[in-house]
């Protein structure tokens, strides 16, 4: 696909979304949000699932940095494109990273098993028993810690949208991430709190 149809009175919109106008901002996200899933993420990244992820980063992204955007040529399509391109290869320099990360985390607390429950009861029970020794390891840890550990792995926000909350940069969430990670374990081995994986995968 080629460059899509401007929006009627783009350079208009995008000069009121630059603004704070809300209303301007969601006509451009309505009109390219759906051409920059099709045509551009999912070409690259072959998931849907993580096409949508990045659609969101990249509307994050593109709200927050309108402020400083430039006009040029007829539309903002260009820039949108280059920003949903930049998230899908942060997505796949992350994806590594990111699985290394649960690994260590799912050694620990077992989160992210396959053992299939007997029944959907069970399911539910095992879960709930599971958060509340989960919970009070992190309890007892460094705040910002458990904090990260529970935006980015147990809520399983982006990197970006937990940067965002923690108001670091995304390579400062990613040494946070490590070390909290690092301190879960040492945490669990200090208060002696033990995961049994056959117990609580689900």
């Amino acid at each position: 696909m080629g460059r899509p149809e401007p929006l009627p009175n783009e350079r208009e919109i995008v000069e009121r979304a630059m603004k704070g106008d809300k209303r301007a901002f969601e006509r451009i996200y309505r009109h390219y949000a759906p051409i920059l899933f099709s045509y551009v993420l999912v070409p690259m990244l072959g998931d849907k699932d993580d096409a949508h992820d990045c659609v969101r980063e990249t509307f994050i992204s593109a709200n927050r940095a309108l402020p400083r955007y430039e006009w040029r040529g007829s539309s903002i399509y260009p820039w949108l494109k280059v920003l949903a391109k930049n998230k899908a290869r942060d997505l796949f320099r992350a994806s590594g990273r990111r699985q290394r990360l649960r690994g260590a985390f799912s050694h620990h607390m077992g989160v992210f098993g396959d053992r299939e429950p007997e029944t959907p009861m069970e399911e539910v029970v095992l879960r709930q028993n599971l958060r509340k020794r989960i919970d009070g390891v992190l309890d007892g840890m460094n705040p910002r810690y458990a904090r990260v550990l529970r935006l980015r792995l147990l809520e399983d926000r982006s990197r970006e949208e937990c940067a965002e909350l923690l108001e670091v940069k995304i390579g400062t969430l990613d040494v946070l991430l490590f070390r909290a990670v690092r301190a879960f374990r040492k945490a669990c081995e200090k208060s002696g709190v033990q995961f049994d994986m056959n117990e609580v995968r689900a």
